[in-house]
């Protein structure tokens, strides 16, 4: 196979500008999407300013495909509202905005929500809605408020007040982190929690993406990075649906990559030449969140070659496979960001004979049958304690 031409994909960077607030020059930043426009997002920091962390973030939802302008938290409401007019006038922005803020930047996201037209507002760490209800009751759009609450009780006390009167019907919702604590959704500082991070940048984006979009084909990018893997072999191609420094794990080998290079070393000598004779798929379900897709299929192939990343250091058997795969891919973007691969390797260890599974109650390709069809049989490792339940009251 000949080597492929397809540039990497380097995600691209923000920078510092200055904007005019009202005849004031005002320090800013701002980040983009690489097809160069998207709806609004305005950043609001809280005291840390611009730093790295807030940067950062910027940059994250640039890449999510916004046009995102991020400011520190010591403006007025008029400032604000003079911002989203900015904001709103870049060619680059495409449609509404929404806001995110960041301790005091989510409560002055609050107060200027109204006059500054957000169809959006997603607040971090916002103690003083708790303390003065009314600046959430002005708030005329869908928002989300999040809480760090480890280590914070007036935090998680914040949170139960702010759940209790949130009432509306628009999709508004209070999460709290039981895992990590405030400013835990600001890479680049001590309290950065990456796992509850992740899950809380999930949740800014179903109000987001549900609001402004936008709004990407998560099938048909997914089938395309697919394609390159299995189909065109191309490994250039495979990564170049991918963000600068993407990861795949499967989970039960523990085999894969992490970072670009790794992964793509994974990708060209243990993956694309690597997938038996005869093989076979069949979807099951494909599962759809704002940044996710989770896939259940039903794999079959024979195992005549070396397969790494299911059976590492084991010789070709010539036996038969079926297995059900849940893959679980996020996006960045229009971007696959990680995979995330599941299956029962009991069952395929069990079905190449590398597994004596005596009386163990390990299925062999009767497991990934039974998703293809949920009538074959059930129960069929506890028929002595199934036969006691016989004939009793359901």
């Amino acid at each position: 196979m000949s080597e492929s031409r397809i540039p990497r994909y380097y995600a691209p960077k923000g920078r510092f500008t200055t904007i005019d607030l009202a005849g004031q020059a005002v320090e800013a930043y701002r980040a983009l999407h690489h097809s160069g426009a998207g709806p609004g997002l305005l950043l609001l920091a809280d005291e840390a300013g611009l730093d790295e962390g807030i940067r950062a973030r910027a940059d994250l939802f640039g890449e999510e495909g916004y046009s995102v302008l991020a400011l520190g938290a010591d403006h007025s409401v008029a400032h604000i509202a003079a911002a989203a007019d900015v904001l709103r006038g870049f060619a680059e922005t495409d449609g509404d905005i929404a806001v995110v803020g960041h301790g005091p930047g989510g409560v002055l996201a609050c107060r200027a929500a109204r006059e500054s037209g957000f169809k959006a507002v997603v607040a971090f760490d916002v103690l003083e809605l708790a303390e003065d209800p009314s600046i959430l009751d002005a708030v005329p759009c869908p928002v989300v408020v999040q809480f760090g609450t480890d280590g914070a009780p007036a935090a998680l006390a914040a949170a139960d007040t702010i759940r209790s009167r949130l009432n509306r019907k628009d999709g508004s919702r209070v999460f709290d982190w039981e895992e990590a604590g405030p400013s835990f959704a600001i890479p680049k500082r001590t309290p950065f929690h990456k796992r509850a991070d992740s899950l809380a940048h999930t949740r800014t984006l179903e109000l987001i993406r549900r609001v402004l979009g936008p709004y990407y084909d998560y099938e048909a990018l997914f089938a395309e990075h697919t394609y390159h893997e299995f189909t065109t072999r191309d490994v250039d191609a495979t990564m170049a649906t991918m963000i600068e420094e993407p990861y795949v794990n499967h989970t039960p080998t523990l085999t894969g990559g992490v970072g670009h290079d790794m992964l793509k070393r994974f990708y060209k000598y243990h993956f694309v030449d690597q997938n038996g004779s005869g093989r076979s798929r069949e979807r099951i379900s494909f599962t759809l969140g704002p940044d996710r897709l989770v896939v259940e299929s039903y794999t079959k192939f024979r195992h005549d070659q070396v397969i790494d990343r299911y059976f590492p250091g084991i010789e070709p058997t010539g036996k038969e496979v079926e297995i059900a795969t849940v893959i679980i891919v996020k996006f960045r973007g229009d971007k696959v960001c990680h995979e995330h691969l599941y299956w029962d390797q009991g069952s395929a260890l069990k079905q190449i004979g590398a597994l004596d599974a005596g009386d163990l109650p390990i299925a062999g390709p009767e497991a990934a049958r039974k998703v293809l069809d949920e009538t074959s049989p059930s129960n069929i490792f506890m028929q002595n304690s199934w036969a006691t339940s016989d004939g009793k009251p359901i």
